[in-house]
């Protein structure tokens, strides 16, 4: 379940693997992600082939998938699974982020912008499906894909977590708007993020120093983080259908939340972490 740096991702798992054969582990299941598949629209199951992007996240998993399969070929009881969008407590990506973003008015994601199929898949169905792996005999050697019983699109997510969370009803920027604010967006994150890798240490002297410069930063930090990318809007909009198919034929998995009781749930985490109340200034 590792993820990081390639040594991590690959390396790592390489580790874990040789260190599972050498002890006689009888079983280990390795997470993978749905970004191993083909980027293109409509169902995709198990058999299509994965498919390098340059991304470094899908690529470093296609090569952890790889060796997943030279220790399979050495014996070891190895299943892959790839989940898809993991929403639920400690979701950093799919819920806290969308928690802290969901209270700006206007919300720059237009209902049209964001039609494609959101493939939520609660963290208690993952586990779930971990769980089955570890004691299925059909588990070994194969690879699943992990969704969630639901293919709402990414919209109807927003507007469920948006009530769950008591805000006001979505009112949206243009769509015209939106787009161009993710178009100037991507140098600015550019920018400040080779500011950073080059000159770390003399930024954040002068965050400490300058009330100013702390005013400043801490602005353009919120605007960076309020404001839609390019890639998002190409997520929010693809039109894709994953199919846990497999996974329910030989594992017997059956996924048991619905997005409105994940949904539900996970905001009830959210307010028992802290994350504000109501929600109207995380």
């Amino acid at each position: 379940c590792a993820v990081g740096s390639k040594d991590v991702t690959v390396d790592g798992t390489k580790n874990v693997l040789e260190a599972a054969l050498t002890n006689g582990v009888e079983r280990v299941v390795f997470l993978s992600t749905i970004d191993v598949y083909s980027p293109k629209a409509g169902e995709i199951t198990e058999d299509a082939p994965c498919v390098a992007t340059g991304a470094a996240y899908g690529d470093s998993k296609i090569e952890a998938e790889a060796v997943c399969r030279e220790y399979m070929a050495r014996g070891l009881a190895v299943t892959i699974l790839r989940p898809t969008i993991v929403y639920g407590p400690f979701s950093g990506n799919w819920t806290v982020e969308f928690a802290e973003r969901l209270p700006v008015r206007p919300w720059p994601f237009p209902g049209e912008l964001c039609q494609g199929t959101c493939n939520l898949v609660y963290v208690d169905d993952l586990v779930s499906a971990i769980l089955l792996s570890l004691v299925r005999p059909e588990a070994v050697g194969e690879a699943f894909t992990i969704n969630g019983p639901e293919r709402p699109t990414w919209h109807e997510y927003f507007v469920s977590l948006n009530a769950a969370m008591s805000l006001p009803p979505i009112e949206t920027q243009a769509a015209a708007r939106s787009r161009f604010s993710a178009l100037i967006g991507k140098p600015v994150r550019a920018t400040a993020k080779t500011a950073m890798r080059y000159f770390e240490p003399q930024i954040m002297g002068l965050y400490q120093r300058s009330k100013i410069a702390k005013r400043l930063m801490k602005g353009m930090e919120g605007w960076i983080r309020k404001t839609p990318t390019t890639n998002e809007f190409e997520l929010y909009g693809k039109v894709i259908s994953l199919s846990s198919a497999k996974a329910e034929r030989l594992l017997g998995y059956q996924p048991a939340f619905s997005m409105a009781d994940g949904v539900a749930l996970s905001v009830d985490w959210l307010h028992h972490s802290g994350y504000g109340n109501g929600f109207t200034a995380l």
